[in-house]
């Protein structure tokens, strides 16, 4: 046992002397190289990083400025969306046609026949009605204007009549012919509860 043991003992040595030789033929290129490190010059690093962090900025900022109008008309169409989506109620969403209980923003650019126009106008509802009383004797008739028109709107038509004819316009003014009807009370019914239905 003593031949491995003083065996082992002249390699381990051995290899003590090996890896000591080769540390001393490695220390020159470790201290080459850290001089070398030493003598490399960061500032010029950290000026080319400084130069393009100032550069990326700068792009940014022009972006920003580019996008600025943009930015701006896309908020402005938002809000007036959002104003616009305030106004809208479940039955104009329900039937375009509803004039009764509907807003007059959302009756007044609408035509006859239910149809988007591009500038606002009296309501059509509002025309069909007034044009039809204006031709009632009620409103003809110099001699008994006053009189008549205060009693045409006090009297109380049939109730189910003035929904029926109330729903009917709603499903389209153009469907209903008012001089059918024959009861001008009806009309001025439809008058007066129209007005003060649609929401401000």
């Amino acid at each position: 046992m003593s031949g491995f043991s003083s065996f082992f003992s002249s390699v381990s040595a051995n290899a003590k002397q090996m890896a000591a030789q080769a540390a001393e033929s490695v220390k020159p290129m470790a201290d080459a190289v850290k001089a070398q490190a030493a003598s490399i010059d960061t500032s010029k690093v950290r000026d080319a990083a400084g130069q393009f962090g100032h550069q990326a900025s700068e792009a940014l900022s022009q972006a920003r400025m580019a996008a600025e109008p943009q930015i701006t008309q896309a908020k402005e169409l938002a809000a007036k969306q959002a104003k616009n989506l305030s106004k809208v109620n479940a039955k104009s969403l329900l039937n375009h046609n509803a004039s009764f209980g509907v807003p007059i923003d959302a009756v007044a650019y609408r035509d006859v026949s239910g149809e988007s126009r591009p500038q606002a106008r009296v309501p059509a509802i509002l025309e069909k009605i007034l044009l039809y009383l204006e031709q009632d004797p009620h409103f003809t008739d110099p001699a008994s204007v006053s009189q008549r028109s205060e009693r045409l709107f006090m009297n109380r038509p049939n109730g189910q009549v003035v929904k029926s004819v109330a729903k009917g316009l709603d499903q389209g003014l153009g469907d209903v012919d008012l001089a059918a009807i024959g009861d001008v009370h009806v009309v001025a019914a439809l008058l007066r509860q129209w007005l003060p239905a649609p929401p401000a």
